[in-house]
């Protein structure tokens, strides 16, 4: 089954207006729009007039001073199933070109810009949207222009926010740049923020890990596996510039049985990814199986301290320096709504995490797991101890039975963090933007 339980990291609520004429103008127009983290994705069907439209010949453009310019976006095409047409990779797939109501327009809230006239726009076009992008939390709007042009089209952004290098398996964004473990292709090896993102450069990254341990029952046999243990294949891509999508076919060989394969879509922005999970068991786990244990988590490096993390039901906050204590030990480990963990002392960057889960769906819940002791051993790793390993344990994953599982784990970076700033990104996906299309 396609991992496609969960709405996408930027999720959007959509109005529409259909109308013969331009529409009334409220105010002057200018951007009043506060947020920039949120990335925003319109399917389509919620652009009727722009349906048939070639995407070759389709540009975005936002006013800025009364001068149209073109915007970074992208046409991510899909079949009737939802599925992503990718343009590169092994697994290739070529959309046919045109609009359909499955594909996402992607651009950024920050590109947004100001209400322009239809007038403003570059010539030789033969339809035009407007779409305004509004914040109901306060108010806030702002605009970009959706134009077709039947010939020649003018030039495109030059901007990239991202780009994937499969030989590498390396995500490089004008934030952060992160690839996989050449031991382990399903888990990171590498993530580092770059001064934008509000980092130095330095990868603070052993490893993802992903361990489970279980007794079989009757027997007393311990079994489990690790991230060395899953095959991770890249079947294919889309290659930005506002988003990379790396669409992935994955499996596990948990004692002699191979759990089916899973397949996902990794998304990659300039200031978030998204890194879905699957669990499922190959057997009837509740009958077969006892004492199962699921862990997934970023371990950061020892040569890399102090940090500093926090999560909703520790606020206050832990040094991570290698040096387990006691006030370590009673972290509320109960389950969170977000995490963050610090780049360093000298920068302002940090990485905050949202696990998003279907609490209904399932007795598994997940719970904070969290080390920060140098002489710990956890093997497989490549530098020795666990200097702030950070993640999640499943807890009753022993009930499973042979139901999937569905997390995804949302990352962004917040370039100048500071506590009260998380509730912005709560917003992103809690408090939507909204987005009204109107054919001018």
């Amino acid at each position: 089954m396609r991992f496609r339980r969960f709405a996408t990291l930027a999720a959007v609520t959509f109005g529409f207006a259909l109308l013969a004429a331009w529409p009334a103008r409220a105010g002057e127009g200018a951007r009043t729009l506060a947020r920039t983290e949120d990335a925003i994705v319109v399917e389509g069907g919620q652009l009727p007039a722009a349906l048939g439209w070639e995407i070759g010949q389709t540009r975005l453009f936002a006013f800025r001073n009364g001068r149209a310019e073109a915007i970074p976006f992208q046409i991510d095409q899909r079949d009737d199933k939802g599925e992503y047409y990718l343009p590169f990779g092994p697994g290739k797939r070529d959309g046919d070109g045109l609009v359909k109501k499955r594909d996402q327009l992607v651009f950024m809230a920050a590109d947004a810009g100001d209400r322009g006239e239809r007038d403003g726009l570059p010539p030789g076009f033969d339809r035009a949207l407007e779409l305004a992008v509004a914040d109901s939390l306060d108010g806030g709007r702002a605009w970009v222009c959706l134009v077709h042009y039947p010939n020649v089209a003018p030039p495109l952004s030059t901007a990239v926010y991202a780009r994937y290098d499969n030989a590498t398996t390396t995500i490089d964004t004008t934030r952060y740049a992160m690839s996989f473990h050449q031991k382990a292709k399903i888990a990171i090896g590498r993530l580092l923020l770059k001064p934008a993102g509000g980092g130095s450069n330095q990868n603070l990254v052993d490893r993802l890990k992903i361990r489970f341990t279980a007794t079989i029952v009757g027997v007393g046999m311990k079994v489990g596996c690790n991230e060395e243990d899953f095959i991770s294949r890249t079947v294919g891509w889309i290659n930005g510039p506002v988003r990379v999508v790396r669409h992935t076919v994955n499996q596990v060989q948990l004692w002699k049985l191979k759990t089916p394969k899973a397949y996902m879509d990794n998304v990659y922005y300039a200031n978030a990814f998204e890194f879905p999970t699957v669990v499922e068991m190959p057997f009837r786990s509740d009958l077969l199986i006892s004492e199962a244990h699921f862990r997934v988590s970023s371990d950061g490096l020892c040569k890399a301290l102090p940090r500093m993390f926090y999560n909703s039901n520790n606020r206050q906050g832990v040094k991570i320096d290698g040096v387990w204590t006691e006030e370590k030990a009673q972290l509320d480990k109960r389950p969170y709504t977000w995490s963050v963990v610090t780049d360093s002392p000298e920068t302002k960057g940090a990485w905050m995490n949202r696990l998003i889960y279907d609490a209904t769906a399932t007795p598994v819940r997940p719970y904070l797991y969290f080390n920060d002791n140098r002489d710990a051993h956890d093997d497989p790793e490549d530098e020795p101890g666990e200097c702030g390993d950070v993640g999640y344990t499943l807890e009753n994953v022993g009930q499973l039975k042979k139901d999937k599982l569905y997390l995804k784990s949302i990352m962004y970076n917040i370039p100048d963090f500071q506590l009260d700033r998380v509730q912005q990104y709560m917003n992103i996906l809690d408090k939507p933007l909204t987005v009204t299309a109107a054919e001018i």
